[in-house]
């Protein structure tokens, strides 16, 4: 497991009072939609039975989420992580340093307290071809996003940052597959960690 108190570092920002307020409504319509899945199947549901099971316009859907594949993929933590990386990275932390502190922060709430959402979210990933596919391009913008957010550190260009990136974020992705195809009975932190302790060495022949 990667070490990360090997450097004291101020808290990372949290999300102001209007960004918590749209998550709020976001997590709402999102938990409905997963709801409604399960229940019925992916392909059986349309977005405006979400949004009236939901108590929205069809429209606010289509507007936080763009597609019912959205609604799967959309992870409200993601705006968080960057920031916190960022934030990390700018205090001096290494980039596995910085994703292990990001992994301490939000573990609890995201992967504990809403394990039973992110389990089926991965089902819907894994086994609804639309999903899977959507996915694909949804990771691809976020390797962009995570590189540029670790380029502005100004210790990797814009391209390196992107293989950094894009290393660490298919390679939790790999982790997730395996503990889906192991029914969600092993460890998966422990197999997030296992990753963690090879991305130093992926840093430093970057460098």
């Amino acid at each position: 497991m990667v070490d990360s108190s090997s450097a004291a570092a101020a808290p990372a920002p949290r999300p102001g009072l209007r960004a918590r307020k749209k998550a709020a409504t976001m997590r709402h319509i999102q938990e409905v939609a997963l709801c409604l899945f399960q229940a019925r199947g992916f392909d059986a549901v349309s977005i405006e039975q979400i949004a009236e099971a939901a108590l929205v316009s069809p429209s606010t859907v289509y507007r936080y989420f763009g597609t019912k594949e959205g609604l799967v993929l959309h992870d409200e933590y993601d705006d968080r992580i960057r920031d916190q990386l960022g934030h990390h990275l700018a205090q001096g932390a290494g980039l596995a340093d910085a994703v292990t502190r990001v992994l301490d922060d939000l573990w609890a709430d995201h992967f504990v307290d809403a394990a039973e959402t992110v389990m089926l979210r991965a089902r819907l990933c894994f086994e609804v071809p639309s999903v899977q596919g959507a996915m694909s391009l949804v990771i691809n913008q976020e390797v962009d996003a995570i590189a540029r957010v670790a380029a502005a550190s100004g210790r990797w260009t814009f391209r390196t940052a992107r293989v950094l990136a894009s290393g660490v974020i298919w390679a939790i992705m790999c982790v997730l597959r395996n503990w889906y195809d192991d029914g969600f009975a092993t460890d998966l932190r422990a197999g997030l960690d296992e990753v963690l302790a090879w991305l130093p060495a992926l840093e430093e022949a970057s460098s």
